[in-house]
This record gives C-alpha cells, sequence and structure tokens, in this order.
C-alpha cells in the first residue's frame, strides 16, 4: 500500500509531498546540470553544483522522514512521485537562465515547505515494507548494469548529414543506414568516438516523437547494453554523479 494511504496524518501526508517534490526538484537540476556542464553558456551566477544542494536536501529528509535514501522516497509512492513530476518542466536550453532560475526558485519553495513540516511519527519502512524491498532491487539492477558496462554516455539526436564524409567514415559503420546518429557529449568509464550510430531506426516522420536525449550502455566491443531516455535515467544519473570524461563544442576529448 503507498505510504501516503497507510496511516499516516493529514500534516505526515503534507510532510511527505514537500519531501517528494523537493527531491524531484533537486533531480531535475541534477540533469540540467549534467547537460550543460560541457556546453559553452554560462551558468555560473544561477546554477551551482548539485551535490551541495543534495547533501542539505539529504539532512533534511533524515530529520523529517527519517531517511537520506531519495530514490527509496521517490519509489515508496508511485503515484505521488508520479503526480508531483508532471508538473516539473524540463528544461533544455542551458542558455535560459531565467528559466533555471524558476527551477531554483520552485526547488527552494520546496525546501522550505519541507523545513517547516511536521516530522514523521514513525521510519517509512515501518509503513512501506514491499515499496523498500522494491527500491532495494531496483537500486541493485541499476548497479549492476553500471558495473557490467564498459562505457557509459549521456548523448544527444544529431543529424549525420551534419558530418562531413571524413567524420562518418572515422565514426560510423560503413553498414549503418540510418539518417540519425548519436552526438557524445559526456560519460562514465571507458571513453567513446564523439559519434555513433543509433541502437533504432528512426525515420524523418517519427524524429519529433523521438526522445532527444539518452543515456547509454556499451559492452567492451562497443556494442549496446541498454539505452535510457532521458526521463527514465534521473536514476541511474544520481548513481553515476560527476562524469569522468566530456566532449567539447570542438570535439575535443577532455578528462574531468
Amino acid at each position: 500500500m503507498p505510504v501516503t494511504a497507510s496511516g499516516f496524518s493529514g500534516s505526515e501526508r503534507r510532510t511527505l509531498q514537500s519531501a517528494v517534490n523537493s527531491a524531484l526538484y533537486l533531480k531535475e537540476i541534477n540533469r540540467f546540470y549534467q547537460q550543460c556542464q560541457q556546453d559553452e553558456a554560462d551558468l555560473t551566477a544561477v546554477i551551482s553544483n548539485p551535490d551541495n544542494e543534495r547533501s542539505k536536501l539529504q539532512q533534511l529528509l533524515q530529520q523529517k522522514v527519517r531517511s537520506t535514501d531519495i530514490q527509496y522516497l521517490l519509489d515508496a509512492d508511485p503515484k505521488l512521485t508520479t503526480d508531483l513530476r508532471q508538473n516539473i518542466l524540463k528544461l533544455e536550453d542551458c542558455t535560459d537562465t531565467a528559466a533555471f532560475q524558476a527551477l531554483q526558485d520552485s526547488y527552494d519553495l520546496a525546501l522550505f515547505s519541507l523545513e517547516i513540516a511536521t516530522p514523521l511519527s514513525k521510519p517509512l519502512s515501518d509503513k512501506s515494507s514491499v515499496s523498500a524491498s522494491q527500491a532495494k532491487q531496483a537500486q541493485q539492477q541499476i548497479l549492476a548494469l553500471i558495473e557490467s558496462s564498459q562505457a557509459i554516455a549521456w548523448v544527444n539526436i544529431a543529424d549525420r548529414q551534419q558530418l562531413s564524409a571524413v567524420q562518418q567514415a572515422n565514426y560510423l559503420h560503413p553498414d549503418y543506414q540510418g539518417r540519425y546518429v548519436f552526438k557524445v557529449q559526456h560519460g562514465w568509464r571507458g571513453n567513446i568516438a564523439n559519434y555513433l550510430g543509433m541502437h533504432i531506426s528512426v525515420s524523418d516522420a517519427d524524429i519529433e516523437k523521438t526522445a532527444k536525449q539518452w543515456l547509454i550502455f556499451l559492452d567492451k566491443n562497443g556494442r549496446f547494453i541498454n539505452a535510457l531516455e532521458a526521463e527514465q535515467a534521473s536514476a541511474h544519473l544520481e548513481v553515476l554523479e560527476n562524469a569522468d570524461w566530456r566532449y567539447d563544442v570542438h570535439g575535443n576529448l577532455h578528462r574531468n
């Protein structure tokens, strides 16, 4: 049974809502931060390393919901998490400082609501053992996927026509016929080429309906183990944290 329907008082349910809301906003800030790390746009005036905010949030979660496990909190009541996630705008433009500031303001407001909220009378684990087991299993699956991957990368979809003939010959398999390719932004573990063919075939008619950003997992031979759309990758990004390497706008590889 979802934790919000398992005996919590009205004020405790509001505490859970504030906690989940804060966690979701921070996950979006973290996703946007990772996306813009290698971008030329200078967001240093409004965006800071989400790791600092994560520590503050975890301290509050310990005080209010008796757990610092953000993913467990989000998994505890899937309906509440889904409903609140729909209200959070996904940012794409790294030059839109106003939009990011609005996101940061929403996070600060959610965090303030959590600061003044009533602490739960009992830990979540006392009221949602099934959810806890599911969250632990999901976390183990994420760790296993990461461990089995030779390289992991955050990528954008690009039109192969933007590549020169030499670049296409260097980066793409001779048999690759797709118009669209992955442009690698940054990654973890072993590094990979700046461009590579996609794991799926995307037609011109389908490109608008296809996710523009992906988290991909490759084996030692460069074959796809898994590929997750950006919206499905938040928990994986949280485990991975800061990237090990990145490409700049000129296609040069840098170690972080």
